[in-house]
């Protein structure tokens, strides 16, 4: 499997960070290859986890307010 560049690596990760709900800022994708296409789902998957996580949290910690209100 062909390694993928530190720039390209760069590119890859400024492509993902200025993603908005404008689905013009996800065309990127459209271009990558399959191991680059793998990379990019396990950081999406790592953002939704983290934000998944963070929901539980701040609900927990609402809760735990809410007891103590």
């Amino acid at each position: 499997m062909p390694q993928i560049s530190e720039a390209r690596m760069k590119e890859l990760a400024d492509n993902w960070n200025a993603e908005t709900n404008d689905p013009d800022t996800e065309e990127w994708r459209d271009d990558l290859t399959p191991q680059e296409a793998e990379i990019i789902a396990d950081w999406d998957y790592g953002y939704a986890d983290g934000m998944h996580q963070l929901c539980q949290e701040i609900m927990a910690l609402q809760r735990e307010g809410e007891r103590h209100g």
